[in-house]
């Protein structure tokens, strides 16, 4: 048995209102995935100056 070439794959045509919606809430995820990604390192940074390891007085003028 022998395969057949494939066509070219089919075409998927979506509307404005759902491109809208891709688009917010692509950038809404964005947005809140740099949100926690900032917090994240906060409470990290907090964590290092707490123990010691960072020295906040260097950032201080």
């Amino acid at each position: 048995m022998s395969n057949q070439p494939a066509g070219p794959p089919p075409r998927v045509s979506i509307g404005a209102g759902t491109a809208l919606k891709i688009g917010f809430f692509g950038a809404l995820g964005a947005t809140l995935f740099s949100v926690v990604l900032t917090v994240v390192l906060g409470i990290v940074a907090l964590m290092l100056a707490a123990g010691g390891v960072l020295d906040v007085s260097r950032f201080l003028p």
